[in-house]
């Protein structure tokens, strides 16, 4: 039997709750944005979890948390694709990490997935009933009476939050040095560690791995505590492009409609970040709406065929093709910035895809427009 709904006549606790009482077995979905979600019940409890953004993948979660570096990671995926073993049990095999400690953050990593939808201000679910997939878990046991509580927690901390930081385009930097008894986690330490004055929240999420909320969280406690500054770098922002300014005298869904056919007329002529653009303008009138997420979808597949067909492969090795001094006066958006900044002329851009926390059809838009640009080469 199979159980769906919107986010905002069932909130995620009630939700959470509801399974929980009814002591279910099974999965469920949820999703909001291209982001999807499955969260894996026994008997009322969570017994795992799996997530589509890769910021939530496991590899990124430990680094996170300080366990791994990027290099290990490299080198644990090889091996995986290689073997077909799960990543966490080749970690403990080559003793990147012992079992007590994957077991630990596999469940806290399942908890942080969680916590985030409490954050989603919409979103779409599906419980299947006792549909579990095949592939094999590592088993876990959350119980969700304190997922509820801690998820609701969050969401008046998050609030809270945002009377200080209304934005990611905010530069924090160290006014002095924190004690280190002051840092309640690795995850705090990761972010406090990528904190240099330059970066934006937005790059510092990047940087550490972390999620919005947790650097959000941290960066808003040392400000309070006055060991953190914040300057505001932005300007007044632009006038939205006509090319996705709303037609005051359509419907929302006409609107979207003609929203879809200009993006699928720019795939046509490749330009790429222009669809993408009025697709995400189409995409904020009306989330689940369904031609929006099958034009999303099948937009994603032909960007990454016609650019593979351009000679983006997997394969290609890129390189910094500008002198350094050049390229720090150029501006880049934060996930152009972190994808450069990997380049080393030795990993393979589907090296570089794997160990980021960007989608891989955003981070190939990257190298494309780098390589177009001329800021990099492919060998």
């Amino acid at each position: 039997m199979s159980v769906s709904g919107n986010l905002k006549t069932m909130l995620p606790g009630d939700l959470l709750q509801w399974l929980s009482l009814g002591q279910k077995t099974g999965t469920l979905m949820v999703s909001n944005k291209g982001t999807q979600k499955k969260i894996f019940f026994g008997n009322g409890r969570v017994i795992s979890s799996a997530s589509n953004d890769p910021r939530e993948y496991l590899g990124q979660f430990l680094m996170s948390h300080g366990y791994i570096t990027e290099e290990e990671l490299m080198k644990a995926m090889e091996v995986q694709q290689q073997s077909g073993i799960l990543l966490g049990k080749i970690l403990v095999m080559i003793d990147v990490i012992n079992e007590e400690d994957l077991q630990r953050l596999m469940r806290l990593k399942a908890e942080e997935e969680i916590y985030d939808i409490f954050l989603w201000n919409e979103g779409d679910f599906q419980f299947l009933d006792d549909e579990l997939p095949q592939m094999e878990m590592i088993p876990l046991r959350v119980d969700v009476t304190g997922l509820i509580m801690e998820g609701t927690r969050r969401v008046d901390e998050w609030n809270r939050i945002h009377t200080l930081i209304a934005h990611e385009a905010l530069v924090p930097s160290m006014v002095k040095e924190i004690p280190p008894e002051e840092l309640e986690d690795d995850a705090q330490r990761t972010v406090i560690n990528a904190i240099d004055g330059r970066r934006s929240l937005a790059e510092l999420v990047l940087e550490s791995r972390s999620s919005s909320f947790n650097v959000a969280s941290t960066v808003y406690h040392f400000t309070r505590e006055g060991y953190v500054k914040l300057n505001d770098p932005t300007v007044v922002a632009a006038k939205a492009p006509e090319e996705i300014a709303p037609f005051e005298d359509s419907s929302d869904d006409d609107e979207i409609l003609s929203l879809i056919a200009r993006a699928q007329q720019s795939l046509r002529n490749r330009e790429y970040e222009k669809a993408q653009r009025l697709l995400k303008a189409a995409e904020n009138l009306d989330p689940s709406h369904q031609r929006v997420r099958n034009a999303i979808k099948g937009a994603e597949s032909a960007i990454l065929a016609d650019l593979r067909g351009q000679g983006l492969h997997d394969s290609k090795v890129p390189r910094v093709a500008r002198a350094l001094e050049e390229i720090t006066q150029m501006n880049f958006t934060p996930n152009e910035g972190f994808m450069l900044s990997r380049i080393n002329g030795q990993w393979d851009l589907g090296s570089l895809i794997k160990i980021s926390p960007i989608r891989e059809p955003d981070a190939m838009l990257i190298f494309y427009k780098l390589w177009r640009d001329g800021i990099i080469a492919l060998d």
